[in-house]
């Protein structure tokens, strides 16, 4: 009888603990797979908005109104230096006539840093503007421009879109250079305003 019974209080034992080693591993499995949604979705945030920062310099150099005006919610403030737009469209419109009286523009982003909360996120970047621009009221002068500047983003998730709901844009560097036009037309070589001509578009369509 003293053998049965220490038998029993093996088995409940063994019974007992392997019910408190499910009880613990279970929910520190679903916790492990909760995290490791949370950084999946992060993540693919993350993405998401590095994506819609650079096509920012790709509609820009390309003239593409439509595009530009897709990386922002209807109402997204805008601040260029000391200048405020009381809305993305108003400075869209704005970037769209600059850059109609330039010869050539060439943009380029990079640097960038993103911190995602949620439905919410900022983020810094980097940009670097090369200018070709006729020299008003000189026709024998272009100005060559250098600018170098960071674009300071707030960015919310709405019904599932990722999209600005603001930008601050702080120059940290331009330059100006006098360059012939002469010179320009027998040295430079400048793609000029192609807009969706370019072939970039038809690149990105054989895809689909």
């Amino acid at each position: 009888m003293e053998l049965q019974a220490q038998h029993k209080r093996r088995h409940l034992l063994a019974a007992l603990a392997t019910a408190f080693t499910l009880n613990m591993v279970v929910p520190l499995q679903a916790q492990a797979q909760q995290a490791n949604a949370a950084e999946i979705e992060k993540l693919l945030a993350k993405q998401t908005i590095t994506e819609l920062i650079y096509k920012y310099p790709r509609a820009l150099d390309r003239a593409d109104r439509e595009m530009l005006m897709s990386l922002a919610h209807p109402g997204a403030k805008m601040r260029f230096g000391t200048r405020d737009f009381p809305n993305w469209e108003a400075y869209v419109d704005w970037l769209i006539k600059a850059h109609d009286d330039m010869t050539g523009n060439n943009h380029r982003i990079s640097n960038i840093l993103i911190e995602v909360n949620g439905d919410r996120a900022v983020s810094e970047s980097t940009g670097t503007a090369t200018l070709l621009v006729p020299k008003e009221g000189n026709a024998s002068l272009y100005e060559e421009r250098w600018m170098h500047s960071r674009y300071l983003d707030t960015w919310s998730r709405r019904n599932g879109k990722w999209a600005l709901d603001g930008r601050q844009t702080v120059s940290d560097y331009r330059r100006v250079l006098d360059v012939p036009a002469e010179l320009v037309k027998s040295r430079y070589q400048v793609i000029g305003h192609i807009g969706r001509n370019d072939v970039s578009y038809k690149h990105f369509e054989s895809i689909k």
